[in-house]
């Protein structure tokens, strides 16, 4: 029987590792104005009292694909000197700002997150924690807190949204199942065509939504080698992990691998603790009374 640690960022915050969504933000501003400019034009990103974003994974799942559009059409249908074949070219031009806009963002991401320093661990030596032996570790982060301030071997870690330093793709994004504007039928309800001279055109704008979902099922097939080993595991213990709906996907799966497993969460200010554990319990299917709620520090 043994133990396993969910990793999420309250874990490097802890440990006084600038990675909020609030410092991508700060990251963003400073060095790309252009692509905080599409991003603030193209996305409705909640903000904290410092207008810096606070829930960015989420919403990616808002993408005002008509804005995007609009932006990138030029075309004219009354001037004279419209023709049809115009059409494609903005199709193209739209398909390419797409990708673009996809790549520099992904590409920004990973930046930021491998300029994230790591504290010596002398220095902040009262912030450690206590591990049990022989635990396995699911991380949710991108950071090597673990392996390098704590020693713990790769080999008991689960990067579960890939590695910074490893150079892969860093797997982020929401969990909207469909858009605020969903595509109509081509037909309406008295069998006349819906579509127009830019309706491929718009479909290609609506790109971003899907580019940008996380693909949770791919991810556990990915690893369903590592899941199929939790069996043996008796306590769940969730630290800095915000329980966000994105993310329910791979908890269930655990609650079903180690349906005997106890479960304890993390929280961060007193006033969450009643809040936190109604979504643990819901997300769980479990009884409030059966979670067990403390602080990362407590841990020390």
């Amino acid at each position: 029987m043994g133990t396993l640690y969910i990793i999420g960022n309250g874990f490097d915050l802890h440990h006084g590792m600038s990675t909020s969504y609030s410092d991508f933000h700060k990251f963003v501003s400073s060095k790309y104005e252009e692509l905080e400019s599409d991003l603030e034009n193209y996305f409705n990103f909640s903000v904290n009292s410092k207008f810096l974003w606070r829930d960015f994974e989420t919403d990616l799942g808002s993408f005002d694909f008509k804005a995007f559009f609009d932006a990138h059409n030029e075309t004219d249908t009354d001037s004279d000197w419209f023709r049809p074949s115009d059409v494609f070219g903005v199709e193209d031009e739209v398909v390419e700002a797409v990708e673009n806009l996809i790549q520099v963002l992904k590409d920004t991401f990973s930046e930021w997150i491998e300029s994230v320093e790591l504290p010596e661990a002398t220095v902040i030596s009262d912030k450690l924690i206590q591990f049990k032996d022989k635990a396995k570790f699911i991380n949710f982060n991108y950071t090597d807190t673990l392996e390098e301030l704590y020693s713990i071997s790769k080999s008991d870690i689960l990067y579960i949204h890939n590695n910074a330093n490893e150079g892969q793709e860093l797997i982020f994004g929401h969990c909207w199942e469909e858009e605020q504007n969903p595509r109509g039928p081509d037909f309406d309800k008295d069998g006349e065509p819906t579509r127009t001279l830019f309706t491929d055109a718009e479909d290609s704008a609506r790109a971003p939504f899907y580019s940008l979902k996380k693909d949770t099922t791919q991810v556990i097939d990915e690893h369903s080698e590592f899941f199929s080993k939790l069996t043996d595991i008796n306590h769940i213990i969730v630290l800095g992990h915000s329980l966000g709906a994105v993310d329910w996907p791979y908890f269930q799966l655990l609650k079903q691998k180690a349906p005997n497993a106890s479960w304890c969460f993390s929280y961060y200010s007193d006033h969450e603790v009643q809040s936190k554990c109604a979504t643990a319990s819901s997300m769980l299917d479990i009884p409030k009374g059966e979670i067990k709620m403390i602080r990362i520090g407590d841990l020390r």
